[in-house]
């Protein structure tokens, strides 16, 4: 058998020749980014270039939230009417309780109901959100607090929906024969600062239980079982008077009782705890803060296991 034909090849041309005088290029260093461990501090930045991201979270989570409902926004107002006239028929005329000398005595539920939707939506919202969200955190990158603190931002709506009803029922106190009218006090004013402290009190106890969630399913079952007792704990039905002056301060450190109190004092112009509402702020900051760091040491394995 022959052997094959040896290939010859043809010289380059002169133009594709490299010249003598170029220089070689080198070759460049790998950038390997990993992801950061241990305690993170709060990349404030970062959120700030995200922010149109957080409010797309938010509209999305308004138009999920009465999509395909049959009475849509008004679930917003039936249910503090469902409380204000349990409320009334229970606690005040059976039980007999206190309503801090507030008349018509509806009003003390009425309001009471506001500062408490507002906690118990936004932290049932924001503890769920991060598993309902689970498709988008395993495909791209975006600082995760975003979701949690927009789900929160959604139950703003129904509280302002709801304070518009109370402001509807004051305005229609003169017109309902045998009922007097009722004026707000000036400090009506503080109404936003006691808003914003239920939404950080809501937001600071939502956002670990939206890290353990991802990781530990069981909390979903928890949180309605919890907040069921809590809202009997809290002053929603009852006066803050009941409770002996010593232990006020240590009162305050239920999350939620310094908001309601607070607000109720705002709008109907309650008795006034200042020890118990600067211990509860004290805690809902601190708390907030411990929140925050949790979340941040954590986030980086929700990809891995949501």
């Amino acid at each position: 058998m022959d052997p094959p034909p040896l290939i010859q090849t043809a010289p380059l041309p002169a133009s594709a020749e490299v010249p003598a005088d170029r220089p070689v290029p080198q070759k460049q260093p790998y950038l390997t980014i990993d992801p950061p461990t241990g305690w993170q501090p709060l990349e404030v930045a970062e959120l700030w270039r995200f922010r149109e991201l957080f409010w797309i979270f938010a509209d999305r989570d308004i138009k999920v939230r009465y999509k395909q409902t049959v009475l849509g926004g008004a679930w917003a107002l039936i249910q503090p009417l469902m409380f204000t006239v349990l409320g009334t028929v229970v606690f005040s005329r059976l039980a007999g309780t206190s309503t801090d000398g507030v008349r018509p005595v509806f009003l003390f539920y009425l309001v009471s109901q506001l500062p408490w939707m507002l906690f118990n939506t936004g932290l049932q919202a924001s503890a769920m959100s991060l598993v309902g969200a689970q498709g988008m955190i395993k495909k791209i990158y975006f600082p995760r607090l975003v979701i949690p603190a927009s789900a929160v931002v959604v139950t703003l709506v129904d509280f302002l929906v709801q304070f518009g009803l109370v402001v509807a029922v004051l305005l229609a106190l003169p017109l309902i024969p045998r009922v007097q009218a009722f004026v707000p006090p000036i400090q009506v004013l503080l109404v936003p600062a006691a808003t914003l402290w239920a939404f950080l009190a809501a937001l600071a106890i939502g956002l670990p239980l939206a890290a353990l969630n991802v990781e530990y399913r069981d909390v979903r079952y928890v949180i309605p079982f919890v907040t069921q007792f809590m809202i009997f704990a809290a002053p929603v039905f009852w006066s803050v008077e009941k409770i002996p002056a010593a232990w006020r301060p240590v009162y305050g450190l239920l999350p939620v009782a310094g908001p309601i109190d607070f607000f109720r004092w705002c709008v109907l112009g309650t008795p006034a705890h200042p020890m118990m509402w600067l211990v509860g702020l004290v805690a809902a900051v601190l708390t907030l803060l411990a929140g925050l760091a949790y979340f941040r040491r954590v986030e980086d394995s929700f990809a891995d296991v949501v």
